[in-house]
Order: structure tokens, then C-alpha cells, then sequence
């Protein structure tokens, strides 16, 4: 269509009705069941409603149910639109027409299919169960079809406007066009999938109620209407369900929408390996860049710890070279004098002397001592000298012994609590519980606690793993310190003929040597980690780490381990 302009304007949707007699005469010919040679010709005349009431044929009231309602009021354009007064207007005009009174052959049929019609539409609910079986309204349901794809909205757009007359919400969303938006798409086919009919049929009814003679003849025909509407509501529900399936697998706004979506998806997964690509190169970056930093300072940690171990090595060297040169000197100075003395006896006791003072004073001692010697002018003197320099030596040994002791009596004292005695038998059974579980044995120590409280008198008191361990440290603490005592001990208790069941000693303890566990071995490496080869007085160091052993014990435990590699080496 083009405007004045001779522009192409946009197409209208244009809504037609059939009609003219020609259709009046199909239509009457189809509701009534007769044919075209009976029914007669029609001539055009008069406005649609004056059709409608002047061709009226002869029909059988007794077949209502067949015929056209709104044609026998010539409402046949308006139908379901017709509104109750427009009903009532043409129902007074097909009166005025077609009373017997106004025909001359008196034939009422006509008339009473009129009323019939009038009692119908003119009922709401009648009417409401008549329009629910429009004999105008088709049910067909377009296909799956590529015609139907390739012509979506001109195939499917009447059909969902026709069916819309069933809804019970108003207005309908309609299908719209190819520039609806997913929220419209969406909402429409919502609408449809959830869509509420008023549609019924019990203007259907094979049997008729009122017709009945007692009350179960008329239970029985409301149960078979009733089973017959529900099956048909049933089939209607699947047709508009069936119609709205079909419709969105045809539609191409569905397939351009899920393409899109796709799309994006497709978009965001690609931006979110592209994201964490970039993050993991970040990542890997910052990390290298960390192990790189941490490379550098281990670098630069381990060089300055070889310069204090290479420094360290030099002073050692040096201070070696340096002490060296006093005890020579020391040593030389004292034989050129004759270590100050002129009998034999005096001599090797100087001797023993001087030897010890090399080996345990410290340089600058050493250093004074030289250089008072060498400012010695007679023997005596020099004699002096030495042995006043022995007499400090003795002094400064006697007092670490008397602080050593002293402190090993607090340790003792503290130890020794007066709920914890042990009488001689206990010490004997620990003896005894220590030989007969070996180390590696489960819980040793809650073991040997149970054998020594199972196998003592009533009146000792029992044991706890803690007390029997701290019992044994003990023992072998007053082993080590007390040897000479512990070994008089035990000759004086042989001499008396006692059994050496009867009287153990602390030397039976030592003789059986406690494995080394988990923990202790643990704390040895460690130790040995933390204080290297070059570390003065390293193994007290060591041992003060691993309190529960002796520098001995440590030293031991270390050659063992030494030995064990080697072997394996080997």
C-alpha cells in the first residue's frame, strides 16, 4: 500500500467477516443438515439481519442442539461479541418477522427455533456453554512443519488470537513479532504454558437429567456428563498445551534468543579462562619472582655464613698457632731453667706441672706467665711462679666442684619428694622391670610402673610412669657422679655375703643401657644442627639440649650413627 507520496507504508492487520446470502445459505445448509437443492435459492436482499430472518428454512425444534443460534437471530458476524442487548434487539426483530401471526402458513417451527435460540444466548450460562462448542471455531493445531517455521507469525499469530476468546484473565498476551524483546517472548509463552480456560462442555450432554425418573437414573446422568466433560476438558488442555509446544518449536526468536545465549556463554567461559590464564601468569610470575628474591638472600646468607665460618676458621687457626707458640715457649723456657729446680723428684712434679698448665690455661694466662718468667732472675722465683699459677688452677677447680655438687644436692632434694620413696625392693624391681621390657616395648614406662606396684608389698605406695622415668634419670645421675662411692658400695655388700638380688646397686642400672626413643633422637639432630663441629664446648652444649642424656651418652649415640652410615656406604 503506498500513501499519497507514492511511499510504502508499513501492511495493517485487517479484520473481515464473511457474509452475503451465498454464505447465509452454506451456513444454513450446514447447521440444519439439508442440502443445497432443498434448502432452495436465495436471492440478495436486505441487510445481513433481514437475510438471516427472511431465508430462514423450516427447521425441527426437537434438533435445537444442531443448529446455529446465532444465525436464527442474525448474529452470525457478532456471534460470541454480541453483547446482551444487541442479543435481545435481534431476538425482537426475527420475532417481528417470523410470528405466526405475520406468516400466512401459520408454521411455527421457525418461531419456536428462534425462542429456543433467544432462551440460549439470552442465558449467561447457557450462552457461556454454548459458545464453548462454536461450531465457527476450529480446532485445528498447526504442525511442526517448515511451512509453519518459514511463515511463523502469519501461521500461528490467528490461531492463538482465536483461542485467546477461552482465556479467564484478559487481555491475552499476544504472539507478537520478530522485534519482541526475550521479557515479552518469555512472558508470553509463561502465559500460555500456565493458561486457564472457562472453555466447558456440557452442552454436549448425551443425557439429560431432567429427563429422568427417579433420583439414581439421574445420579447416574450427571456421573456419565460429568466423567464426559472432564474428558473432553482434558482434551482441550492437551490441544492448547499441544498448540503452545508447537508454537516454540517453531518460533525463531526461541532459536535466535538460545543461539545468543549460547554466545554468551560461550563469551563469558572464553573472558573467564582468559581471566584466570592471566591470573595464573601473575601468579607464576610473582612466584618466580619470589623464589628468585628468596634464591639471592639464601645466596647471600650462605655467603656471609661461609665468610664467619672461613673468619671463624682463621681466629681457630690463629689462636691454635698463637697458644701453640706460648706452650712451646712456656715448655722451652722451663727445660733451658731446669723447671727451676735441682733435684730429680722436684723436676717431674714441675714437669706434670707445667704440662697441665699448658693444657689448661688460656692464652692470655699463658702470655702473663711467659713474660713473668722471662723477668725471672733466680730459680726460686721461677719455682714460684709456676706453682702459684697451679694453686689458682686447684682453687678455681675446688670451687666449680663445691658449686657443681652444691647445685646436684638441690637437684637431688628436689627430686626426692617425700610422697615419691623408693625402698630397696621397688629399686630392685625397676632394676628388674627395665631388663624385662627393652626399649620399643608398647608404653614402656606405664608398663614397668604396673610390674613394680604388681610385684611390691600393700604398704609402698604405687607408682606413675612419670616417677619410675625420673627414678632411673636419677640413678644414672648418682652413677656418674658417685662411681668410686656406688663401686665401694658394692664390694662392702659382696664382702657381707648379701646376695646381689637383694642389694642392687646403681651400677646394675647403668649396665643395662636405655635405647634411644623417637623424641630424644630428634632432639640429638637438632642439637647437633644447631651447634657445628667448630662450636666451642659443643658437646655440653648438645647435652644441655638433650636433657634426658648424659655428654657421654650423646657422644656415643653420635659414633653410632657415624658408624651406621659408613656401613651402608660401604
Amino acid at each position: 500500500m503506498a500513501n499519497s507520496g507514492g511511499v510504502l507504508i508499513a501492511p495493517t492487520w485487517l479484520e473481515f467477516q464473511p457474509v452475503g446470502c451465498q454464505f447465509h445459505h452454506y451456513l444454513r445448509c450446514l447447521t440444519s443438515g439439508l442440502t443445497e437443492d432443498l434448502s432452495g435459492t436465495i436471492e440478495d436482499s436486505g441487510s445481513s439481519e433481514d437475510e438471516d430472518g427472511d431465508t430462514i428454512p423450516f427447521l425441527d425444534p426437537s434438533q435445537w442442539k444442531n443448529q446455529d443460534h446465532y444465525a436464527m437471530l442474525g448474529l452470525s458476524r457478532l456471534r460470541y461479541k454480541a453483547s446482551p442487548k444487541e442479543i435481545r434487539k435481534a431476538y425482537q426483530q426475527q420475532v417481528l418477522i417470523h410470528h405466526p401471526d405475520k406468516q400466512e402458513n401459520k408454521e411455527d417451527a421457525t418461531f419456536k427455533c428462534i425462542q429456543i435460540a433467544y432462551e440460549i444466548l439470552g442465558n449467561p450460562k447457557k450462552r457461556k456453554s454454548y459458545d464453548s462448542i462454536d461450531p465457527t471455531f476450529s480446532d485445528v493445531v498447526p504442525s511442526v512443519s517448515t511451512n509453519s517455521k518459514e511463515n511463523f507469525y502469519d501461521v500461528f499469530e490467528p490461531v492463538f488470537r482465536d483461542n485467546s476468546r477461552w482465556s479467564t484473565i484478559q487481555p491475552v498476551p499476544m504472539l507478537g513479532n520478530s522485534e519482541a524483546s526475550l521479557v515479552e517472548v518469555e512472558n508470553f509463552y509463561k502465559f500460555w504454558y500456565e493458561f486457564s480456560s472457562w472453555r466447558e462442555f456440557s452442552f454436549l450432554d448425551e443425557e439429560n437429567p431432567e429427563k429422568a425418573e427417579c433420583r439414581e437414573e439421574r445420579r447416574w446422568m450427571e456421573k456419565q456428563n460429568k466423567a464426559a466433560r472432564l474428558k473432553k476438558k482434558k482434551e482441550e488442555m492437551s490441544r492448547i498445551r499441544q498448540l503452545v509446544d508447537n508454537a516454540y518449536a517453531c518460533d525463531p526468536r526461541i532459536k535466535y534468543f538460545k543461539e545468543k545465549e549460547k554466545e554468551e556463554k560461550e563469551a563469558q567461559k572464553r573472558a573467564k579462562q582468559e581471566a584466570a590464564k592471566s591470573e595464573a601468569l601473575k601468579k607464576k610470575l610473582e612466584r618466580e619472582k619470589k623464589e628468585e628474591e628468596e634464591r639471592k638472600q639464601k645466596e647471600l646468607m650462605e655467603e656471609k655464613q661461609r665468610q664467619v665460618i672461613a673468619q671463624q676458621k682463621q681466629e681457630k687457626e690463629a689462636y691454635k698457632k698463637a697458644i701453640k707458640k706460648e706452650r712451646k715457649e712456656l715448655r722451652g723456657f722451663c727445660k733451658d731453667k731446669d723447671y727451676f729446680v735441682r733435684s730429680a723428684d722436684d723436676k717431674i712434679k714441675l714437669m706434670q706441672i707445667v704440662d697441665h698448665l699448658c693444657e689448661v690455661l688460656p692464652i692470655d694466662r699463658l702470655q702473663n706467665l711467659n713474660r713473668s718468667l722471662c723477668d725471672v732472675t733466680n730459680l726460686e722465683k721461677g719455682r714460684q711462679l709456676i706453682e702459684n699459677e697451679a694453686a689458682i688452677l686447684r682453687e678455681k677447680d675446688a670451687e666449680e666442684e663445691r658449686k657443681a655438687s652444691a647445685a646436684r644436692a638441690k637437684a637431688s632434694s628436689a627430686q626426692a619428694k617425700p610422697s615419691c620413696q623408693w625402698t630397696r625392693d621397688e629399686t630392685q624391681l625397676l632394676i628388674k622391670g627395665v631388663t624385662t621390657y627393652p626399649a620399643g616395648t608398647a608404653r614402656r614406662w606405664e608398663v614397668i610402673a604396673q610390674f613394680v606396684n604388681e610385684h611390691s608389698s600393700d604398704a609402698c605406695e604405687e607408682k606413675t610412669s612419670a616417677q619410675v622415668i625420673e627414678k632411673v634419670k636419677l640413678l644414672r645421675k648418682l652413677e656418674s657422679v658417685n662411681k668410686e662411692d656406688a663401686f665401694s658400695l658394692f664390694e662392702k655388700k659382696h664382702a657381707s655375703k648379701e646376695s646381689v638380688a637383694s642389694a642392687p646397686t646403681v651400677r646394675d642400672v647403668s649396665e643395662v643401657p636405655t635405647p634411644w626413643s623417637v623424641q630424644e633422637q630428634k632432639i640429638l639432630e637438632e642439637a647437633l644442627r644447631k651447634y657445628p663441629s667448630n662450636t666451642p664446648q659443643r658437646w655440653d652444649k648438645i647435652a644441655g639440649e638433650v636433657s634426658s642424656r648424659t655428654k657421654e651418652e650423646c657422644i656415643a649415640r653420635f659414633k653410632e650413627l657415624v658408624a651406621r652410615v659408613k656401613a651402608k656406604k660401604q
